[in-house]
């Protein structure tokens, strides 16, 4: 079978990193362009890209090496529920987190104690802080006996193939049919981002603002990946940077604001005939707990699980579609279950009712492999919004039998 992969960087070589390694008997052509310039953005992880580089035979060291890595041991999130929150200390348990959770709702224990369970050394206990622009190189140098081309190309100017895996970004270049599955109630759709000099911290911070919220994702050479991920029409670009400098003016920054903007959907099929989107090319919902990289690695294996399938596009799309609105319906609830009504965006949300659903989430037991996030983090959602969690909501043991990679992968 003859495959052409359009555009590199990560989707590109990562895509073509895990192909190579898994049907070495592939024709692989990559055709990236010279002229789209690399862009560093300090990214954070989920544990399941761990296990995406152990599959490659990375070593650990030398990837994170690459990269300027900093072991990530969980997010600290505050704002999201009422100005000057309890932060929600968002760490890697999983382990015992059942029979506290039990313990919880029964009031015998306090939500601080969750954080007595965290075990550094277990497989799932961290992820990384990666610099987004180094991130695909060393798999570069790691995958071999492919044809690599520098040219930019039209549709029609592709080499022949079997496959055409269209990783080419939000531009799409090679899906004919660009129709979107949009999420609209996923009001955030722009970006400012910068980088600034700090000391490092083995977590990531988001932080709730009027209009979006704040992140700052820290790299082992001091340098920050930061910004402001806000709702553009009710806030303008100026607007936000004047915002976002109020609240970080103090802050040493080394280069200035750039935009990235986006509407949050995925395309409604990622497989088309010949033609398959990877990636920004499948659809981006937001930022939001590090979920562009889990889906492009959810995307990667599918592909590569599906592809020698009779009714592999049938199969595909459904799957990658189902966790596009998985992850997108968690998102939601981050913003659903707030207390804050101090601005036009949150009292949008404020007026939902996310608590309902959050609790279903957590008592729905199907389809664990098919999210990329685990039941018990929806319970995490819960406790930092103050939820009133019953003794029958359901005991998450059932599914978190399987070791943690395994929460991270999905039947097809």
């Amino acid at each position: 079978m003859k495959v052409n992969i359009i555009g590199g960087g990560t989707s590109g070589w990562w895509t073509a990193g895990y192909l190579r390694k898994n049907h070495p008997n592939l024709e692989i052509t990559l055709i990236e362009s010279k002229d789209i310039p690399a862009v560093g953005v300090g990214e954070s992880t989920m544990p399941n890209v761990r296990a995406f580089f152990e599959e490659l035979n990375i070593p650990e060291e030398a990837w994170i090496k690459s990269c300027s890595g900093v072991r990530k041991e969980g997010n600290v999130k505050t704002n999201f529920n009422y100005v000057g929150d309890d932060p929600l200390n968002f760490m890697f348990i999983h382990k015992g987190f059942d029979e506290w959770f039990e313990k919880y709702k029964k009031g015998t224990v306090t939500k601080e104690s969750v954080y007595d369970l965290y075990d550094p050394n277990d497989w799932g206990g961290y992820a990384y802080h990666i610099d987004a622009a180094q991130a695909w190189q060393i798999v570069k140098e790691y995958t071999k006996d492919i044809n690599h081309v520098y040219a930019t190309v039209t549709r029609d100017q592709l080499p022949e193939a079997d496959l055409n895996i269209d990783c080419t970004g939000l531009g799409r270049h090679l899906m004919l049919d660009k129709t979107m599955h949009k999420y609209p109630d996923t009001l955030v759709d722009t970006c400012i981002v910068r980088r600034l000099e700090e000391d490092t911290k083995n977590y990531s911070e988001t932080v709730g603002r009027d209009y979006g919220w704040d992140f700052n994702v820290y790299l082992s050479d001091k340098r920050v990946g930061c910004g402001y991920v806000f709702d553009s029409s009710k806030l303008s670009i100026e607007n936000a940077k004047k915002e976002y400098m109020k609240n970080n003016g103090h802050r040493k920054f080394l280069t200035d604001f750039r935009v990235l903007k986006w509407e949050p959907g995925r395309l409604k099929n990622s497989w088309q005939g010949d033609t398959v989107a990877v990636g920004l090319s499948a659809g981006f919902i937001e930022p939001m707990e590090a979920n562009g990289l889990s889906l492009l690695i959810h995307q990667i294996k599918t592909l590569s699980k599906v592809l020698n399938k009779p009714n592999r596009e049938k199969i595909y799309n459904r799957a990658v579609g189902k966790v596009f609105d998985e992850v997108a319906d968690f998102i939601w609830h981050h913003y659903a279950c707030t207390s804050r009504s101090d601005t036009s965006f949150w009292k949008h949300y404020a007026e939902l009712d996310g608590e309902t659903t959050l609790l279903q989430r957590i008592q729905n037991k199907t389809n664990l492999k098919q999210n990329l996030y685990p039941s018990y983090v929806y319970a995490y959602l819960a406790i930092y919004y103050g939820l009133t969690i019953g003794p029958k909501t359901l005991n998450i043991s059932k599914w978190m039998a399987e070791p943690y990679a395994e929460a991270y992968m999905w039947s097809v």
